[in-house]
């Protein structure tokens, strides 16, 4: 029986919602589950940050598999030459603090992680092809050691700490994988009670020294945000410019972070379920000139129903919740804006039960009130418009991979319109989700040891259903040969570089 490990809630984060247009009335089709994935090349609208999330989490929470983890973080964040995730990291965060790297320290980060791709092939490459071979293994465990501990430093540049520490928790991940199958395993690669023990420790103390630096680094980060931030509640400042920092910290740092510590299988032999507790928040949208702003506790359960007055622009909205397990420990927001106006039915307002179907994606439109919303829930359907009579303002989409809405809080009532003046959107991760279908032929595809689709469902706790269907989704989506592709082109750029006299393939 997995113990159950929710983390510590953590402070919100961000992943910046893309604009749409503002004729985007009509709902968008979602992917069935059962979708194609491609031969390793990742789609332009490809989450890496989540992909990574969902791998750790889950693989964390399994009896370790040599390479397993590994593997998936490589498939990652190396799907192919023509793709360069690791710029693309480093692009976001730059935008988000809007500062450059120095080309030499890009550059010397650059060449570390060609190096450590070029070391983990070779450790994944001998788990896969010399099972029986343990000190083969052990050998290439050692090098790949060695250079996650010489290449430390690139990704800690004196000055340039905050910009790299995306990268670093990636670095760490790839890092505490390596040391968690050596503690799993080195017994079985003929280690020492001794030298298996300095690994056991290792692996402790490195997850200790990553995630204080995390905390420091992300810290003083945050400090310097908020000093700068504007003040101006007609663009819901200075809430809009801290919480944007603090969101995409969240999902690029601090969820793996706060993860890092149940790599320690002498600390939790008993692998954990992972559940990360915490809650996001969208931007602001609207105006707070008129009243407080303020963000309650969040929630502990997901809500039950939302309620939207609606007519000519969003009057008020009220969110319920199980006995106490709403913000602040309510059971529900009671109405929040404009205690009168509007209507909570079609055409123009809406009562939604969201217990079994949770919205995943809100679209506001507003301007200086919120003048509109639509909601899309977990089966793909949408909501009627409610409010939106009213004209102008701009419309943006708020959706986090893999999480649900958990929160809404309006602020109040704008003096000069009378209706709901500004709104703030939480979401969280859904407690008890299902393995996707991109989880399970990734982990199927990119495991060193192959196992069935369906062993793997099984492994990772999926529903009777989804265990019946994978071996036809496996089948008609071609994982077979996708897994092939992945490792022939492993065992390409190994031997390669083997006839370069730059690594053995034995």
């Amino acid at each position: 029986m997995n113990q159950f490990a929710p983390l510590a809630e953590l402070t919100p984060s961000p992943f910046i919602a893309a604009e749409v247009g503002p004729d985007l009335d009509l709902p968008r089709d979602r992917l069935a589950l059962g979708i194609q994935v491609s031969l390793g090349v990742e789609a332009a609208e490809f989450d890496y940050n989540n992909a990574a999330r969902v791998v750790v989490s889950t693989v964390l929470g399994e009896v370790p598999v040599v390479g397993v983890l590994l593997s998936a973080l490589v498939d990652i964040f190396w799907p192919n030459p023509e793709v360069d995730i690791w710029a693309q990291i480093e692009a976001k965060v730059e935008a988000l603090i809007n500062q450059k790297i120095a080309e030499r320290v890009w550059q010397q980060v650059s060449e570390s992680l060609a190096g450590l791709q070029n070391v983990l092939d070779d450790y994944l490459f001998a788990a896969k092809n010399f099972p029986n071979d343990p000190k083969y293994i052990s050998e290439k465990f050692n090098v790949a050691q060695g250079h996650f501990l010489h290449d430390l430093p690139q990704f800690q540049s004196k000055g340039y700490e905050l910009l790299l520490l995306p990268l670093f928790a990636q670095f760490a991940n790839l890092h505490l994988g390596l040391l968690r199958d050596g503690a799993a395993f080195g017994s079985n690669w003929g280690w020492s009670a001794e030298i298996l023990e300095r690994i056991k420790k290792q692996l402790s103390d490195n997850i200790g020294n990553y995630s204080s630096y995390a905390d420091r680094i992300y810290g003083a980060g945050l400090a310097d945000t908020r000093a700068k931030a504007p003040s101006n509640p007609a663009k819901t400042e200075p809430f809009n410019t801290v919480n944007r920092f603090v969101r995409e910290m969240t999902l690029t740092v601090l969820d793996f972070r706060a993860m890092w510590q149940y790599y320690d299988i002498a600390k939790y032999p008993v692998p954990p379920k992972v559940y990360l507790d915490r809650e996001i928040y969208s931007d602001a949208v609207g105006t707070s000139d008129d009243s407080p702003f303020s963000i309650p506790q969040a929630p502990t359960a997901a809500p039950t129903r939302v309620v939207v007055w609606g007519w000519d622009r969003i009057d008020a909205i009220q969110v319920d919740y199980p006995q106490g397990g709403g913000p602040d420990g309510k059971t529900s927001t009671g109405r929040m804006g404009n205690s009168k106006g509007g209507a909570d039915g079609p055409p123009h307002g809406g009562t939604f039960d969201i217990g079994s179907n949770p919205v995943t994606l809100v679209r506001a439109r507003f301007g200086h009130i919120v003048n509109a919303l639509w909601f899309q829930f977990k089966n793909g359907s949408w909501s009627n418009k409610l409010g939106g009579n009213y004209p102008g303002g701009g419309d943006r989409d708020f959706s986090y991979p893999s999480e649900i809405l958990s929160s809404i809080k309006v602020m109040g009532v704008s003096r000069f319109y009378g209706s709901a003046n500004c709104a703030v959107f939480g979401f969280k991760f859904e407690k008890n989700a299902q393995p996707t279908a991109e989880l399970l032929q990734r982990l199927f595809r990119t495991a060193p040891q192959a196992v069935s689709a369906t062993t793997m469902a099984q492994r990772l706790g999926a529903s009777e259903t989804v265990v019946r269907d994978v071996a036809v989704w496996a089948q008609q989506n071609h994982w077979d040969a996708a897994r092939e592709h992945l490792w022939t082109q492993r065992a390409a750029r190994v031997q390669k570089r083997a006839a370069n006299g730059n690594g053995s393939s034995a």
